[in-house]
């Protein structure tokens, strides 16, 4: 039988599931706490499926890693000249202050009016500051840095199942789908229309970045393969970077709204993300307009790692 989504009140921190941390790559892994006092035996199993598998619900640290990121050259539309007021070197991100939540919705009952189906939202906001290095490029170091006041909210989804597997008795939820990650400043206008990922015979386009897709259809790419990534964003001016494990580039523009940047895939096989982070020109560029931002934190995976899929 189905029935409406049941939605419980964001969990607070104290009370959620473990969630891998946001500071720094590796980050740190928190303890669960079983659901706190909600009662439900449902919220209680789900809280332990989460808590099993923190490479679904994060990003790899990716949306608060403090990595100096160079600026660099794109030589399209988007490049520094003689009238932009601050010429940018390297930028950096600097958070001091993380809150996540987590909203649950069950549906789906069965015949014993227990649901099958849950979807949980995952949500963190980020404070901190936006650095920028600016000065001469032939100078080494650069000069002055702004900072800039930065506030970010982070959105991913995460769909499970309550089935009963093969050699067990008790029905138990597993993970099975999962969406990427979106990132946008407070009052942003920087807007991520679309990202087209082309490999080899792979071409597909992501336009919903919370959609949920199955563990299974996830993107896979094996170790060390170039990946073709072109976004295409609102603005014909804004600086787009590609952030991954490991390495940092700047996208190049190609004066419409598009940008394209070809990037290869790590070697160690499992579960990734790939970032991609528009910001607009402003950002950068003017030493007075406000941060302004939005990105998405793609999963895929690199092949030589089985991923679970419980669906029937």
């Amino acid at each position: 039988m189905h029935v409406a989504p049941k939605l419980l009140p964001v969990v607070p921190l104290a009370l959620a599931v473990a969630l891998v941390a946001g500071c720094g790559k590796s980050g740190s892994t928190m303890s669960p706490t079983a659901g706190g006092n909600t009662g439900s035996v449902d919220q209680i199993q789900v809280d332990e499926a989460l808590a099993a598998h923190p490479e679904v619900l994060d990003d790899g640290g990716l949306s608060s890693d403090p990595t100096q990121t160079s600026i660099g050259n794109d030589s399209g539309t988007g490049t520094a000249s003689i009238e932009t007021p601050i010429q940018p070197l390297f930028f950096w991100r600097h958070i001091t202050r993380m809150d996540r939540s987590f909203e649950f919705a069950f549906s789906d009952t069965d015949s014993t009016g227990r649901p099958t189906r849950a979807v949980i939202t995952v949500l963190r906001d980020f404070g901190g500051q936006f650095n920028i290095v600016v000065g001469d490029s032939n100078s080494f170091g650069g000069g002055n840095v702004i900072h800039k006041p930065l506030v970010d909210h982070w959105v991913r989804r995460i769909e499970l199942r309550r089935m009963r597997l093969t050699g067990m008795g008790d029905a138990v939820w597993k993970i099975v789908a999962a969406s990427a990650v979106r990132i946008t400043s407070k009052d942003a206008t920087a807007h991520i229309a679309s990202v087209q990922v082309q490999s080899g015979a792979l071409d597909t386009t992501l336009t919903a970045p919370l959609e949920l897709f199955r563990l299974r259809a996830l993107l896979q790419f094996p170790p060390n393969t170039p990946v073709t990534i072109t976004v295409t964003t609102t603005h014909r001016n804004d600086v787009v970077l590609l952030y991954s494990a490991n390495s940092r580039m700047r996208f190049k523009n190609n004066g419409d709204g598009t940008y394209v940047a070809t990037w290869s895939t790590p070697e160690i096989a499992g579960l990734r993300h790939v970032g991609i982070n528009a910001l607009t020109h402003g950002t950068l560029y003017d030493d007075t307009a406000p941060y302004d931002s939005q990105a998405w934190m793609v999963p895929f995976v690199v092949t030589g790692h089985a991923l679970a899929d419980y669906l029937p």
